[in-house]
């Protein structure tokens, strides 16, 4: 009979447990190595790819037990994955058309690993995965930082910030989910240096990626679950959330100061909508544009066929999802999309974890950029997606009752009176 044995938050079964044990600590090794390796998107396939692939390996290994959840989101991305290869069948002799589907296939894999691996981890996995994740987004964030000082083209992108990224949005929202790591880390004070260090220069980065969608998200999410990180004293956490608006505010002006066109940019880039979101086969026309094309072909127009109709592709992942893929996979990612922040509200319930509260806001930080943007092949977004699906409660601290009003006020005649 295989023995089960413990390996820190994770039980294993094999014939030989030190094995499993070694197997488990070297999966999850691999898999903080290529969250390190993430950032680095220009080659393809990306180095964290290959990386990856070893993981999901290991993982099928030492873990092959799945629950329902693992299964449903299985499917969702099953059904949207073939849908895409269906919708791209007669063009599939196109050498573009074929490393896109490979590309494509990457990084769904990759949300695969993720939702595996998370499926043995404990609170403590996610938190060492959070420490990794905020590595990597410093690496990010000052190889951005560097490139927008000096003004190197390589991590530039039209004059925004976008490190080893392909575009400066993504750049942007890759280190979202840092800036409320860093939050977080403050908030439990655990140190005080590196936490700091990781939300200056994700900030810093988000804003200098010149992002609308991002820094929308940095404004909007990470006061929201500032507040909730503090909601037991929302005194202090006033007074924290004005020395950072101080000290924001103090660097923006030396920005100001001493960069040539940084008045320039922020102006432009603070503008609602542009020309290219409302003029003739604007962002927004191409949207309504759209929607003939998606009546009149459910299996959708196959990988990169929307070139032949506009200049640019649909910049927005649900409509893209319809259009390009067809009903099916339109209708997938909608599912997928709701599903997600049920699980991440019910994870959040069953294990009342400030963690799984920081990867609720992670992936909920991704949505503005995905209604301006086809983020399918963000590797980021994959990520969260597999380790909220794959968040096992079971694994987590039972948490406390929450205590009664009755018990914290008994009633006078239990009371003891002081003599």
């Amino acid at each position: 009979m295989p023995q089960r044995r413990a390996c820190g938050s994770e039980f294993v079964q094999s014939a030989a447990p030190g094995i499993a044990i070694n197997l488990f600590k070297t999966r999850n090794f691999l898999f903080f190595v290529a969250v390190l390796l993430m950032h680095w998107t220009l080659p393809r396939p990306a180095p964290a790819d290959i990386v990856f692939m070893a993981v999901l390996y290991l993982s099928i290994v030492i873990n092959p037990t799945i629950n329902s959840r693992f299964l449903v989101f299985f499917m969702l991305v099953m059904v949207w994955t073939l849908s895409i290869f269906i919708s791209s069948i007669h063009v599939i002799d196109v050498p573009a058309v074929q490393f896109q589907l490979l590309a494509h296939t990457f990084v769904v894999l990759l949300g695969m690993t993720a939702c595996f691996a998370a499926l043995s981890w404990g609170e403590g996995d996610f938190h060492s995965f959070m420490k990794v994740y905020l590595v990597a987004c410093c690496i990010t964030a000052s190889l951005g930082i560097f490139g927008f000082a000096v003004n190197f083209d390589y991590f530039l992108w039209d004059g925004r910030a976008k490190a080893l990224f392909d575009e400066p949005i993504a750049f942007g929202a890759f280190l979202l989910p840092g800036a409320l790591g860093g939050m977080y880390m403050l908030s439990r004070g655990e140190g005080r240096i590196f936490p700091f260090i990781a939300l200056t220069l994700c900030t810093v980065g988000v804003l200098l990626s010149f992002s609308r969608a991002a820094i929308f998200s940095l404004f909007v999410f990470a006061p929201l679950y500032y507040i909730v990180l503090h909601r037991r004293n929302l005194a202090q956490a006033g007074a924290y959330m004005l020395i950072v608006l101080v000290v924001a505010s103090a660097i923006l002006l030396l920005a100001f100061l001493s960069f040539d066109g940084f008045q320039a940019k922020v102006l432009d880039r603070l503008t609602v909508s542009k020309d290219y979101d409302v003029g003739q086969g604007g962002r927004f026309s191409r949207y309504f544009m759209s929607i003939p094309m998606i009546l009149e072909n459910p299996l959708g127009l196959g990988m990169l066929e929307i070139e032949k109709y506009f200049t640019e592709p649909v910049h927005d992942i649900f409509i893209s999802s319809f259009v390009n893929y067809g009903w099916l996979a339109g209708v997938a990612w909608i599912l997928l999309t709701l599903l997600t922040f049920r699980i991440a509200f019910d994870n959040q319930r069953a294990t009342q974890s400030p963690v799984a509260m920081w990867l609720s806001f992670s992936l909920l930080s991704q949505l503005p950029c995905a209604i301006l943007q086809q983020v399918e092949h963000w590797r980021h977004m994959w990520i969260f997606f597999g380790l909220v699906w794959g968040l096992n409660f079971r694994k987590f601290p039972t948490p406390a009752p929450a205590m009664s009003r009755a018990q914290f006020n008994p009633p006078p005649q239990l009371r003891m009176e002081r003599p």
